[in-house]
């Protein structure tokens, strides 16, 4: 019995030393030329948004599947896909860091062909190829409020509430006095949490995003809602 027990416990450290150095490895990146060209010559080549639900609907790379990085997807992937698959990970903005548990799971499965895209849908669409939208959403006109100016929107409102759609790494690196985290990954499954009567300041990182979240809490009921023009990166340049 305490052979059978010795056994396994080696058993568990050995996989958790393989999924460790897996998650450890330096990811490998690619660009958008060579996506394409990948993608033109491979019929074993997925691509892969784990930026969210949200921003994978309203567009991604043709043919892209959704598996966003908050592990809460309970498809088979990658375990479907044959070991020698091409498999390239993006997000809207840029790529994704080792820490998404979608890449772990898939460097912890034995593939071997992972990367991830530089620039994200932004570089593909910048280098001139297409964008998908499965399931757009219709955009607001969602006015933006300048960074040196937050202070003035936040005394002439009467239930003023910021919403910070980063993510919580980027959101614990710093953020605007008062904001709440509802990272836009999951802001479909938690935007029923905040009050319908608040008025709200959307902040992204950049000002790429707060676009889609402020139209997708537009058709959610929300009235009173602004963006932080150029995101928290602006701000930060800009108020010191």
């Amino acid at each position: 019995m305490k052979r059978k027990i010795v056994a396994l416990l080696a058993l568990v450290l050995t996989v958790c030393s393989w999924t460790g150095m897996a998650s450890a490895e330096p990811l490998r990146k690619i660009d958008a030329q060579a996506l394409k060209g990948k993608l033109d010559q491979s019929p074993k080549a997925v691509v892969v948004d784990v930026g969210g639900l949200l921003s994978c609907l309203d567009a991604k790379i043709p043919g892209a599947v959704c598996r966003p990085c908050d592990g809460k997807d309970t498809s088979s992937f990658p375990a479907d896909l044959p070991k020698d698959s091409v498999i390239v990970f993006y997000t809207a903005g840029g790529a994704p860091d080792g820490e998404c548990g979608v890449i772990r799971q898939t460097l912890a499965a034995g593939f071997r062909e992972v990367y991830v895209l530089e620039g994200g849908l932004a570089a593909w669409r910048k280098a001139g190829y297409p964008a998908a939208a499965e399931k757009r959403i219709p955009r607001i006109t969602a006015h933006a409020v300048p960074p040196s100016r937050v202070g003035e929107w936040q005394k002439a409102q009467k239930n003023p509430l910021i919403i910070d759609i980063r993510s919580p790494k980027a959101f614990a690196a710093g953020h605007l006095d008062g904001a709440v985290n509802y990272p836009l990954a999951g802001l479909h499954l938690q935007y029923a949490d905040i009050p319908l009567d608040r008025s709200l300041l959307v902040v992204d990182e950049d000002g790429a995003q707060s676009f889609l979240a402020a139209s997708y809490l537009a058709r959610k009921g929300f009235v009173n809602i602004k963006r932080l023009r150029g995101g928290m990166a602006d701000y930060q340049r800009r108020v010191p």
